[in-house]
């Protein structure tokens, strides 16, 4: 009774082993997390921000920054004119402006209450906002105010307030630019990836024993015209395929599986990188099938989906190119899993390319995910 008890208990011991995408995202990375790494790696995070949430710190940046330097400027007040709120400012005809007298009317109250006073005749509060909306206008370059810096104290945090807000102008430009230059997203890859009987197999291996026989070459025993493979396959489509070009684009396909030793219960992740029929194109429009035989040199030959499901075995595709129009460099990549039916068996796309009614030839985004059974 106390060796089941025992093995209980180391079982229960033993770390929870995840699986699929689970077990990529339970990964943990332990780094430094000094300032400097931070400060470094702060516009690649800026990048990486949900839009709504990047130009909300975009929008918000000037008022976050003259909160600190509000609290500067209070620690010497004497070296700031701030104006009475009697001191009237004219417009060109010598008319009040109706802001002045909106401002006025608003604060008249608070003029004669039991606050402490300021030498200007201003609240505390008051004086807390003004020199907020001179700090403000700083940031902005916007001007306006009637606030001025007198004392070196002073003069030197202007200064200063004024040279970071330019900072992080250029530094939000950039990323602006960055963002609005090329699409978030500039592929859309299908949902699955496929292994299947694929006479494009057989088909490669007639050209490559009829260049081989021309160019007085022997014959690739591996690769002949009887033999039937499987591809693993899958397909993407541009995000806008009527107005987004690439060029340049190169392609890979990793295979990663988890593999353990005996006697260590951490895994450690093995990647291969899988062989592609066209790992290189030119000039990329609408969509591609990207392609991998399952030959005799094939990593994948010889297991089907439950050995690849024994594994934890996952592939991950990724695309690198130029737009044509902004010239920009674009980067995609897409997992898919085996544990989570991300990888099907037998199965083919459905043709994207259709004929319409009249005998016009489309292409149906739409359609990327569609699958039929194997002929």
């Amino acid at each position: 009774m106390e060796k089941p008890k025992l093995e209980e208990e180391q079982a229960a011991a033993m770390p929870v082993r995840f699986r699929g995408r689970a077990a990529l995202r339970s990964i943990q990375v332990k780094r430094d997390k000094g300032y400097i790494v931070w400060i470094y790696n702060i516009y690649l995070h800026a990048l990486q921000l949900s839009l709504p949430l990047f130009f909300l710190i975009m929008l918000s940046s000037p008022i976050l920054l003259s909160i600190p330097f509000t609290g500067f400027f209070m620690l010497d007040i004497e070296g700031l004119y701030i104006p009475a709120d009697d001191q009237r400012p004219e417009s060109n005809h010598g008319i009040i402006s109706s802001s002045w007298s909106w401002w006025n009317n608003n604060n008249s109250s608070s003029s004669s209450s039991s606050l402490d006073q300021t030498p200007a005749g201003l609240t505390t509060a008051e004086m807390c906002f003004k020199v907020f909306i001179f700090s403000l206008s700083l940031s902005t370059t916007f001007g306006g105010t009637r606030v001025e810096a007198r004392s070196p104290y002073a003069l030197l945090l202007a200064n200063l307030n004024t040279l970071l807000a330019q900072l992080i102008f250029v530094f939000l430009s950039g990323a602006v630019f960055h963002r609005l230059s090329q699409p978030r997203e500039p592929v859309r890859w299908s949902k699955v990836a496929l292994i299947t009987n694929d006479m494009f197999s057989v088909a490669e291996a007639r050209n490559q024993n009829n260049k081989g026989t021309a160019n007085g070459e022997t014959k690739d025993q591996t690769h002949q015209p009887g033999n039937s493979y499987k591809s693993f396959m899958m397909r993407l489509n541009l995000m806008d395929p009527k107005q987004v070009v690439l060029i340049e684009c190169k392609f890979e396909l990793t295979y990663r599986r988890f593999l353990t030793e005996k006697g260590n219960p951490a895994p450690f992740i093995n990647h291969v990188s899988l062989k592609l029929v066209r790992p290189e194109v030119a000039y990329l429009k609408f969509g591609l099938v990207v392609r991998h035989i399952i030959d005799e040199e094939s990593p994948l030959y010889g297991m089907d989906l439950e050995e690849l499901n024994s594994r934890d075995a996952s592939f991950t595709i990724t695309i690198s190119g130029i737009e044509r129009s902004s010239m920009q460099p674009i980067f995609s990549e897409n997992l898919y899993t085996v544990y989570d039916g991300e990888v099907l068996w037998d199965r083919q796309f459905q043709d994207q390319i259709i004929t319409d009614r009249h005998g016009h030839s489309m292409f149906d985004c739409n359609l990327i995910d569609q699958l039929k059974p194997v002929k």
